[in-house]
């Protein structure tokens, strides 16, 4: 039925989605591999994307595909009270490649329930505390706890939580809200934010909860040396540190966790987007002395999904036994030379940065002034369909300004190639007629 949908079809179909994003280009993807798609006219694209970040290992990975053949024989859903095999063998990986003492594993299927199982976990953790510190420009999920530690639409109505949240200015080196330079700088943001901690300590401060690098609030990148600032900090305070990894885990780095590529332990470390290689999975993994979940407190009931369980498990060996964390880095390497030599060329390119295939390109108006090129931006995702390849952009809404490029780990040079130069025609013309 779903081979022979009419033109009909598709116009009511559109008509009855209740969109939630907004700005969807008029295309319908049919299918996928690798780091390629294609449309229902049969165009293909190369996803610079991942499908939301989510597919490190590309699209239809056929050991993925293989594992949850398998499993649909057995059953396809188990109560959360019961174990299984694949619940038992996921929870134990998890434990072995996450760092230090990180050792207990909660699992929920979306990315945004598994920064509020932090926030909750934290709350038992530091009870009478009422505050969470939270990054400008961060982005936690969509549920009402999460958009309010996140970087959100200045008009959005969804603010319950807020006076709850206290944000303060990152290491966005590139705009720096202290106007100083870093290294010069002895990140005065970190100082600020020791500040900010000692100020409220009376009102109680839970967690500085934080994104190691920005997603979808700019693709920001900080000097490492923050970080391990950040966690001094916490540890000082008496504070816990939340590290959402939803889009920097299982290899988008270069490391399987950020946390290793950084040197930082943190307290509870969210996971999620592309453990599974596109099933839906996410969850915590927390630290051996933090007190853990009463009866009920933080039960879902497709959580233990058995599918989406032996596809995180398959979507692990392909990354350990394919080398692409290697593969990563070398492609960062080469992508991050090619486009800082763009940005000698062209004046709208104002910054380029990023660790691993977590890639942000920032487009200026003028590089003095640094006003954002939010309008030219946007053209250049558009261009970019329009010749087959998809970038990402910052925030939602048209408001960003930062192309992102982070395809999938196994995109072949050629792809890469291929991906470079239509990046190259677009921003060519944009600066021509922008």
């Amino acid at each position: 039925m779903l081979d022979k949908i009419t033109s009909d079809e598709i116009l009511l179909g559109r008509k009855a989605l209740l969109d939630g994003w907004g700005g969807r280009p008029q295309i319908i993807i049919t299918r996928a591999k690798g780091a390629k798609l294609w449309d229902s006219e049969g165009k293909e694209y190369i996803g610079c994307t991942s499908q939301a970040f989510s597919l490190n290992i590309g699209a239809n990975h056929p050991w993925v595909i293989e594992a949850v053949k398998k499993q649909l024989e057995k059953t396809t859903h188990i109560a959360y009270q019961l174990d299984s095999v694949p619940l038992l063998f996921l929870t134990r990986k998890l434990t072995q490649i996450a760092p230090a003492d990180l050792n207990r594993v909660n699992f929920c299927l979306e990315g945004s329930l598994a920064s509020e199982s932090a926030m909750k976990l934290a709350m038992k953790n530091r009870a009478g505390g009422k505050y969470f510190i939270a990054f400008e420009h961060g982005y936690h999920g969509r549920n009402l706890p999460t958009m309010a530690a996140s970087w959100t639409d200045p008009e959005s109505p969804f603010s319950y939580f807020k006076e709850n949240v206290i944000q303060v200015p990152e290491a966005y080196c590139y705009r720096c809200k202290f106007n100083l330079s870093y290294p010069s700088c002895n990140l005065e943001c970190a100082r600020f934010l020791e500040e900010t901690i000692e100020k409220e300590k009376d009102s109680g401060i839970i967690a500085v909860m934080m994104e190691p690098v920005q997603g979808n609030g700019g693709q920001i990148s900080f000097p490492p040396e923050f970080h391990r600032k950040v966690r001094k900090i916490c540890d000082r305070q008496g504070i816990l540190l939340i590290w959402d990894e939803i889009q920097t885990g299982f290899g988008r780095v270069g490391k399987m966790f950020a946390a290793e590529l950084y040197g930082v332990v943190p307290d509870i470390l969210v996971f999620g987007k592309a453990v599974a290689g596109g099933f839906p999975l996410a969850g915590i993994i927390v630290r051996d002395n933090l007190k853990g979940f009463d009866a009920g407190e933080n039960a879902f009931t497709f959580a233990h999904f058995p599918l989406s369980l032996v596809a995180a498990l398959a979507t692990i060996d392909v990354l350990e036994e394919g080398k692409l964390l290697e593969r990563c880095n070398r492609l960062n390497q080469h992508i991050i030379a090619h486009l800082r030599n763009l940005q000698e060329k062209y004046e709208i390119i104002g910054d380029v940065r990023g660790p691993g295939l977590a890639i942000g390109i920032e487009l200026v108006k003028d590089r003095d002034s640094k006003e954002p090129a939010v309008k030219e931006a946007n053209e250049v995702v558009r261009l970019g369909l329009e010749r087959g390849v998809m970038f990402g952009i910052s925030k939602y809404r048209e408001l960003g300004n930062v192309i992102k490029i982070k395809p999938p780990l196994v995109i072949s040079d050629e792809e890469v190639e291929r991906v470079l130069s239509v990046f190259e025609e677009c921003i060519a013309k944009v600066q021509r007629y922008g």
